[in-house]
């Protein structure tokens, strides 16, 4: 008779086969796949521009500035202060100053509003219509950070 009781053995543990197999089959085909995409996408005729083409030595901007504050009053440049920044004048008769510019220019050469931070929206679009209707095809659009009335110092240029 044995009275002894009988261990049973643990089973043994390690990786199972089978399901890391199917992940390398998984990894095998979804690189086949996409390699197979990038030869198609290779084949798509790209020009890419040349890395310089985006520094221009010198701006090559003729468009206008015309001002517009925060009260909608149109501002004319004068000329630039010492430190090179725009300076401009309010407008007394702006219809009439749009018509005699528009027909010094032409309607093709676009014209850049200069627009103080801060100035309502409704401001701004009110200045574009003021523009469209009296015939100016291209218009612009940048922020000024201080107001007209400050030539503002040689780091800020409008």
């Amino acid at each position: 008779m044995n009275l002894r009781a009988h261990r049973k053995r643990p089973a043994e543990t390690g990786v199972l086969l089978s399901p890391l197999i199917d992940c390398v089959f998984l990894l095998l085909v979804f690189f086949l796949v996409t390699s197979m995409i990038k030869r198609f996408e290779r084949q798509i005729p790209v020009t890419l521009s040349d890395d310089t083409s985006a520094i221009t030595p010198e701006p090559n901007d003729d468009s206008f500035p015309i001002g517009v504050d925060d009260g909608g009053t149109l501002y004319a440049p004068v000329g630039q202060n010492w430190s090179g920044v725009r300076t401009f004048k309010p407008l007394e008769a702006p219809g009439e100053w749009l018509k005699n510019l528009l027909a010094e220019r032409g309607s093709e050469k676009p014209v850049t509003v200069v627009v103080e931070r801060g100035t309502p929206f409704q401001k701004v679009i009110d200045a574009q219509d003021r523009l469209e209707q009296t015939g100016f095809g291209s218009i612009r659009f940048r922020i000024r950070d201080f107001p007209f009335q400050q030539t503002g110092d040689s780091t800020r240029n409008d």
